[in-house]
């Protein structure tokens, strides 16, 4: 399967200190960058390492900072909703019960309360919250068993949404396809979904590029490499 995990998650920041302090302080992933976000001027980027190639990235615009709604932008709490496309809660993984009770302690430690682990079948689950009102979650499959379809996918949950038996055995089988090695062009700018994450104009002005001269436009180094 050509994806197979996580890179990275990216949240935007209106206090990137304090998204940092309690990453690295508090639950103790290290701070493995911090630079200009690539395009985007007055951004500025930062990584840190959670482990196993997962890096967990804040994004914060000085200066264009935005408040959050509750009850658009931010849920108040699981229960509440939000609108479509935003976050509910973010889960981060942990390898085993012992480590994740040891987190739980030193989040306790440093004045977090935290819920759980509560047993999901699928999951050890516990609950806090973070600066700026991002749920977390942290979740160990220790001792659980596999999520599997058989098991989990449930057609009178799949019927809320007017999801069909048919319909859910194709999203348990998705087609096949072979790719022709990324030779297949751009579909026409008035026929694409555009790439969201990327601003119009940029995309109208470099989108259309060979892949050779898109990476030359765009190519971003390491900061200590782009001193050298």
């Amino acid at each position: 399967m050509a994806v197979y995990g996580m890179h990275h998650i990216a949240f935007m920041t209106s206090d990137m200190k304090a998204q940092i302090e309690f990453y690295t302080q508090v639950v103790g992933l290290k701070l493995v960058g911090i630079f200009p976000f690539h395009g985007v001027d007055g951004a500025t980027h930062c990584f840190l390492e959670g482990g196993n190639g997962f890096l967990l990235s804040f994004v914060q615009i000085k200066g264009r900072e935005v408040d959050p709604v509750y009850g658009v932008s931010h849920a108040r709490d699981v229960s509440d909703p939000v609108a479509g496309g935003a976050l509910q809660h973010v889960a981060l993984n942990v390898d085993t019960m012992d480590e994740m009770l040891n987190l739980r302690d030193r989040l306790r430690s440093n004045g977090y309360a935290v819920f759980g682990p509560l047993a999901h079948g699928i999951s050890y689950s516990m609950y806090l919250g973070s600066p700026e009102g991002i749920h977390l979650e942290f979740a160990t499959s220790d001792a659980c068993e596999t999520i599997t379809a058989e098991k989990w996918v449930v057609p009178e949950s799949a019927a809320i949404f007017d999801i069909s038996e048919d319909d859910l055995e194709r999203y348990k089988n998705p087609p096949a396809f072979k790719g022709k090695g990324g030779a297949v062009p751009q579909p026409s700018i008035d026929k694409a979904v555009l790439p969201t994450p990327i601003p119009q104009p940029m995309f109208e002005q470099l989108g259309y590029l060979s892949d050779e001269d898109l990476e030359k436009a765009m190519r971003f180094s390491a900061p200590a490499e782009a001193a050298e």
